[in-house]
């Protein structure tokens, strides 16, 4: 608008919406979402770009250059790039790093787009390099796929991941689809299967510790769910903090997901410490791992009973949400605010919600 001398009735005609949300978002009331601001602002000549101050510039370099080199490697006429275990590790990378920045959302084609690719690969005839490659790869579609809501999707992807990593007896790679297959199953309340997965990932030997810390963990969040396991769900819990050797994202995350069980089991204040760590932590790596432990910490404090500080973690969540695009995190919103209509008289409590309520995208707001 200041660039161009425009009224917000004449934004509002160039963009195709209504002077009224215009006024919302400048005022502050409402906001776009990262994924409908990209679509919104490319249709008046600008773009939005990520380029996040927590990566060591070495690495955004190394990474660029490995992504350039990988496009521009000779090869033979119409030959299939998902061939080469460079190309797919690349693309593994990328896809990793576009969904700790963004979400899940975004990026809903480009994993289907690598489903596609790598099925119509005969794993039998790959060579152990890139059935590794592809795994990692399956594993990261798999997760972005379930940050994006797109549950059955991600379980194919999880299940092909780990196809891929027995016929290359990657047994890493076997524990870490295993994970990704137990967090699906509990994100659909599927908590006996839930539990097998994490108990057959378990049982692969010589694990990494962070592996065999989520695997616990995932143990322990199905346990919770599982009436008269409290008790094993605890220890399981607990056996997963006890890891040693992790890196500080991987700890952050660790420490982040227990704390979900605990909230679960009733042990408030644990999980509030945790969950306060995790967030702090993740301002350093994802934005999208950021917004889940918020919103974790809002959803631990309704069932502490605490409003005012509901209240106050509902302001954080606000504050993080434009930044992502993830199905996941707007279902944890939508849950928040109906979990504080018991508190809508309460003042702080009325305002954090109108404010989270606002900062939901159009099309994601319920009614």
């Amino acid at each position: 608008m200041e660039q161009r001398s425009w009224t917000q009735t004449q934004l509002a005609k160039q963009l195709g919406v209504s002077q009224a949300w215009i006024s919302k978002v400048c005022r502050g009331v409402a906001d776009t979402g990262l994924a409908r601001a990209q679509e919104l602002l490319s249709r008046v000549g600008w773009e939005v770009r990520f380029s996040p101050s927590v990566e060591e510039p070495v690495e955004r370099r190394e990474f660029l250059a490995a992504a350039a080199s990988v496009v521009f490697v000779p090869s033979t006429a119409n030959a299939d790039p998902y061939l080469d275990h460079n190309y797919v590790r690349t693309l593994t990378d990328s896809l990793a790093r576009s969904r700790y920045e963004l979400g899940g959302m975004p990026l809903i084609s480009r994993a289907l787009v690598h489903t596609r690719h790598v099925g119509a690969l005969r794993i039998s005839s790959l060579s152990t390099q890139l059935q590794e490659a592809a795994s990692d790869l399956m594993y990261q579609v798999s997760v972005t796929l379930y940050d994006a809501g797109q549950l059955a999707q991600s379980e194919h992807a999880g299940t092909v991941a780990l196809e891929l990593a027995h016929h290359a007896q990657d047994f890493p790679a076997q524990a870490r689809a295993y994970d990704a297959l137990s967090r699906v199953a509990l994100y659909r309340s599927d908590s006996t299967r839930a539990l097998q997965y994490a108990q057959r990932g378990l049982r692969i030997p010589d694990l990494p510790a962070s592996r065999a810390s989520s695997l616990y963990m995932r143990l322990g969040r199905a346990l919770v769910s599982i009436r008269g396991h409290d008790r094993d769900a605890r220890n399981a819990l607990e056996t997963a903090l006890d890891a040693h050797g992790l890196s500080p994202f991987a700890e952050a995350a660790l420490g982040g997901d227990v704390a979900i069980g605990l909230s679960q089991l009733g042990e408030y204040d644990h999980a509030n410490v945790l969950l306060r760590k995790a967030a702090d932590a993740m301002g350093q790596y994802s934005p999208l791992f950021q917004a889940q432990y918020l919103g974790r910490q809002a959803q631990t404090a309704i069932r502490a009973g605490r409003p005012g500080l509901t209240a106050e973690y509902m302001g954080t969540l606000t504050r993080a949400l434009p930044f992502i695009s993830s199905a996941r995190v707007n279902t944890r919103v939508r849950e928040i605010l109906n979990r504080t209509k018991q508190w809508e008289r309460i003042p702080e409590v009325h305002i954090a919600r109108e404010r989270l309520h606002g900062m939901l995208a159009p099309e994601t707001t319920s009614s």
